[in-house]
């Protein structure tokens, strides 16, 4: 069995998540600073690689009445692009509030969101997977 790897896909960055080998739990993996589709693509097939992903899950944000919003079609198309380009099964997940959680997350621990913006995209990317696991 292998791993699902999460992504909370950001303008700037990518927040990234792996669960464990049993599909229990998510951590976070790393912080992806989006310089083009291309770069993305080829670190995403290092991660991929080196630790033996066999599923994607991306968050999509839908907005809160569920349609879709300009952002939302965005990640969509990124979607559509990974799935030309990688041999795995890519799923998609509804991850409304996820950032707000992480910043809810982050507060509660003492630390300031402005000034923790990787681990705000790691945390949401987290936050999705998990609630797959936990729905599975």
């Amino acid at each position: 069995m292998g791993k699902i790897l999460a992504l909370d896909i950001g303008e700037k960055r990518v927040g990234v998540a792996i669960s464990d080998q049993l599909l229990f739990l998510a951590h976070p993996l790393k912080t992806i600073q989006w310089q083009g589709f291309e770069l993305f693509l080829s670190e995403l097939k290092s991660i991929i690689e080196e630790h033996g992903v066999t599923e994607i899950l991306v968050g999509v944000p839908y907005t809160l009445k569920g349609n879709v919003s300009q952002k939302t079609a965005h990640i969509l198309q990124i979607i559509k692009k990974l799935r030309k380009h990688l041999d795995l099964p890519i799923m998609e997940w509804d991850e409304s509030l996820s950032t707000k959680q992480a910043h809810g997350i982050l507060h509660r621990v003492g630390k300031k969101p402005s000034k923790q913006r990787n681990k705000i995209d790691q945390i949401a990317a987290v936050i999705i997977l998990q609630e797959y696991l936990d729905s599975k």
